[in-house]
């Protein structure tokens, strides 16, 4: 009985963990993450940091600008060397829904008259697939280029 108590003990303590660091994924703002690093943001120059607060960017931006406007990238960024320019480039993802067409058939069942046929059945449900959304590019380490809402 101990043992069974103790299990369920740790299942508990296992299920608080979990739902304490899933909160901590929340999407994050400009604004919490300005607060978050308050010594980058303030290492901005004025301009930078009325456009960091609006989530925008810029040309000429440096990585801890984009940071703070945009947030961390989704995975590692993509690096190159081209034409003796470093290049780094910072994907970000998104989520699109797909809708999914299922059909199947229902076993034979047995209804006390005798057993029945196969029974087709069809449905659909929806699905969300991860998609590059957005990407921000650096050469030598400041804002070149970017992009939201790239297309399929």
């Amino acid at each position: 009985m101990k043992a069974l108590i103790k299990h369920r003990f740790i299942l508990m303590a296992a299920v608080v963990l979990s739902g304490l660091s899933l909160s901590s994924c929340q999407s994050s703002t400009p604004a919490s993450r300005i607060a978050a690093h308050p010594a980058m943001f303030s290492a901005l120059p004025p301009a930078q940091q009325s456009l960091v607060r609006q989530g925008r960017l810029a040309e000429g931006m440096s990585r801890d600008a984009v940071f703070l406007a945009w947030g961390k990238p989704n995975g590692a960024p993509y690096q190159a060397y081209r034409n003796g320019k470093n290049i780094e480039r910072w994907y970000y993802k998104g989520y699109q829904p797909i809708t999914v067409m299922n059909d199947g058939l229902y076993p034979p069942f047995y209804d006390g008259y005798g057993w029945g046929a196969y029974t087709p059945y069809y449905s659909s449900s929806t699905m969300f697939v991860p998609r590059n959304v957005a990407y921000a590019e650096f050469i030598n380490g400041k804002l070149k280029a970017w992009a939201q809402n790239l297309p399929d």
